[in-house]
């Protein structure tokens, strides 16, 4: 099973972020299709609508938890103005940011099309 750190390496598209008392944002009601990219080498990238708008270095930690309380892993960002906690189950991220406003962002992962572009150049 990958570690927590690999799970997180890869293009994630964003579906949608909660904000407690405040209408659930969505790429349809806001207009904007954005793209986060985590590397092996800690950069993460932002892209909105296909540019890039900022970029990060960023390294992760965990954090334990208390008595009877699960640890979490955290996002720490240089050079951005917040750090996340983040989760990755299946191909979902879900990102929680630090700074007390309850924000959760939930990201799909985006799957290289490698294998549809192979199949079409196969001969037969």
């Amino acid at each position: 099973m990958p570690t927590m750190e690999e799970g997180l390496v890869g293009r994630w598209e964003w579906q949608q972020t909660a904000a407690e008392r405040q209408a659930l944002l969505t790429p349809d009601n806001t207009g904007h299709r954005v793209v986060v990219e985590f590397d092996r080498r800690g950069r993460a990238r932002f892209y909105q609508d296909g540019t890039l708008i900022s970029a990060a270095a960023f390294t992760v930690r965990r954090e334990v938890g208390g008595f009877n309380a699960p640890s979490r892993h955290l996002i720490i960002y240089r050079g951005y103005q917040n750090n996340q906690y983040y989760s990755v189950i299946g191909n979902r991220l879900q990102l929680q940011d630090t700074n007390g406003k309850l924000l959760a962002h939930t990201y799909v992962r985006v799957v290289p099309e490698v294998s549809a572009h192979l199949d079409a150049h196969k001969p037969y």
